[in-house]
């Protein structure tokens, strides 16, 4: 019929809109920009050359890198698959090998092997570092130069007031924070702000809390139904595991799987840091509470990347994980919204990276 030929004849138009398209894809247009961007993208910590390769020949068009992963490794390894695929993806950088020289960009392009980056990501996580007039002027910079195209935010660190700085200010095309499951409820007005603001959210730390392997397609797909959500960032160790999310991407989720996501919540939630930073605000020590659970709970057991884990727990001052007064404090605690027994996991982070890994 005539009005089949022309829904057909649109959606053509607009598949050839999309950069590495795929029909096995699902992908969302980013703010009122004209791209449109994977539902599912690559993450940097962890990424495995071959699967990679396998990701985007199916339809993945974002990766998301920093110079710090993976001690420097990720980044040769993404180098290394853009001499092919460049044309393929777009590249997200965090921006924390900026130390103030204009200059600092091009050895990082040139490990990369593409002479720009789509997106530069800020990696911030106190409010008053949010929408920065000097990472604007640099941005603006290399801009002109042709470096880099959209501006965008990375934080897992009082999440919320982050997000609302970075929305609020409008700098940002992409705001990356961590999204697992509480984060996910607390954020919600946020979200929609975003999305009425036309900035993309591309989701990082989904599956941080989630132990039981069956529910993580659940929550991506709970994840996906928020239409302020452009794309989840997630690293893939196996081809299995992709395969699995990518088939996830075309189904609906169900109010059964709904279900035993709000029940797997409320069990775990003692288990489950939502960065929000109420335990840091109020330490009197100035521990990095929220980054040493995160090498413990989340680089190491939820991931299993040990190499990552114990980078970011050595590079932690170390008056800044010592443990002197916890005991007798405990302020974190009674702070926490989900009751995690911050000390006892704080001394457990402790106890495993300074006696099995020394």
């Amino acid at each position: 019929s005539p009005v089949k030929y022309l829904q057909e004849k649109k959606k053509k138009t607009e598949t050839k809109k999309i950069l590495n398209f795929n029909e096995k894809m699902r992908y969302r247009q980013l703010g009122d920009t004209g791209i449109y961007l994977s539902v599912i993208s690559l993450g940097g910590i962890g990424i495995v050359e071959p699967i990679a390769h396998h990701a985007i020949d199916r339809g993945v068009n974002l990766v998301h890198i920093s110079t710090s992963y993976n001690n420097g490794n990720s980044i040769k390894i993404l180098g290394k698959l853009l001499k092919e695929k460049r044309d393929k993806v777009y590249v997200a950088l965090k921006a924390n090998f900026y130390k103030g020289s204009p200059d600092d960009i091009d050895p990082v392009l040139k490990k990369l092997n593409t002479d720009y980056v789509d997106f530069l990501m800020f990696d911030r996580h106190e409010p008053s570092h949010i929408n920065d007039p000097k990472d604007a002027e640099i941005f603006e910079k290399w801009k002109q130069q042709g470096k880099v195209r959209y501006m965008g935010l990375t934080t897992h660190k009082k999440v919320k007031e982050c997000v609302a700085k970075g929305i609020e200010g409008g700098m940002y095309s992409l705001i990356m924070p961590v999204l697992n499951q509480p984060s996910l409820e607390v954020l919600t007005e946020d979200m929609r702000n975003a999305h009425d603001k036309k900035i993309g959210i591309m989701a990082m730390k989904t599956m941080k809390g989630i132990k039981k392997p069956e529910l993580m397609p659940s929550y991506l797909k709970k994840v996906l139904a928020n239409p302020a959500v452009t794309t989840v960032n997630k690293s893939f160790p196996t081809y299995e595991m992709f395969d699995s999310f990518l088939k996830t991407t075309q189904e609906t989720l169900t109010s059964q799987e709904d279900f035993d996501l709000y029940r797997y919540a409320q069990k775990n939630r003692s288990n489950n840091c939502m960065m929000c930073g109420e335990c840091e605000r109020i330490c009197p020590d100035d521990i990095e509470i929220s980054t040493l659970l995160r090498c413990k709970m989340y680089y190491f057991d939820q991931l299993g990347d040990l190499e990552t884990a114990n980078s970011t727990y050595r590079n932690i001052a170390i008056d800044r994980r010592q443990l002197i007064n916890c005991d007798q404090c405990k302020k974190c605690e009674h702070v926490c919204p989900n009751s995690i027994p911050i000390v006892s996991k704080l001394e457990e982070t402790n106890n495993y990276f300074n006696s099995v890994l020394l």
